[in-house]
């Protein structure tokens, strides 16, 4: 296992690729050769493949470790934006990225490495929290990209709609305004960024692993 965790690390492997190697796995596990029918299997592998807590042996589903993997690259731009890394492009799928981001909450202090739009920032919360019906009225770029520090620099984030509110928004739009207010930068100090999925407040690869199950 330990060559195929290795590359999970950078690459987004292709699932046919794994796909075979958890057919070698299988082989190994239950006839301990290099090939095994599905008749020689006596548990489906995706129950095999889950943690002990959950019922499983606690072999590792070699896609779900690749996601948690990756997730690590995120939590480096998050927690260390100033290292070479932060510039990596990195392969995520959406619903690793989405896990990623309700797995992490911020104290805010400049505001400069923390996302107005989708990082959980205000006391805990995030703006979906608070207004998710003003965000399919937002700006795509706006939405990836606008920092809490220039959000709330002249209340910039007002720039970051693409057409007038609806009404049942405005009730949601005012909440957020006052939330918004209510924040204040610390132009001297980093943001804080805490993992919720363990008691360290410190990814592991462990915590992200079993987040997904």
């Amino acid at each position: 296992m330990a060559m195929p965790i290795y590359t999970l690390i950078a690459l987004d492997i292709p699932k046919w690729v794994i796909k075979a190697l958890e057919k070698i796995i299988r082989a190994f596990l239950w006839r301990g050769r290099k090939e095994v029918r599905g008749g020689h299997c006596p548990i489906a592998w995706d129950r095999v493949a889950r943690p002990l807590r959950l019922g499983g042996l606690g072999i590792h589903n070699l896609e779900t470790m690749g996601w948690a993997l990756r997730m690590r690259w995120l939590w480096l731009q998050k927690t260390q934006p100033d290292k070479p890394w932060a510039d990596f492009i990195i392969n995520v799928p959406k619903k690793v990225q989405a896990m990623f981001i309700i797995s992490v909450v911020t104290e805010i202090g400049n505001g400069e490495n923390t996302l107005f739009w989708s990082d959980h920032w205000i006391m805990g919360r995030s703006v979906a929290d608070l207004a998710l019906s003003l965000l399919p009225h937002v700006k795509r770029k706006a939405f990836r990209t606008r920092t809490v520090w220039e959000a709330l620099d002249n209340d910039a984030w007002l720039q970051d709609f693409r057409r007038g509110l609806s009404v049942p928004t405005i009730w949601e739009f005012m909440q957020l305004w006052e939330a918004v207010h209510e924040v204040e930068l610390r132009p001297d100090d980093q943001d804080e960024h805490c993992w919720l999925p363990d008691a360290s407040g410190k990814y592991t690869t462990r915590s992200a692993y079993l987040r997904f199950f």
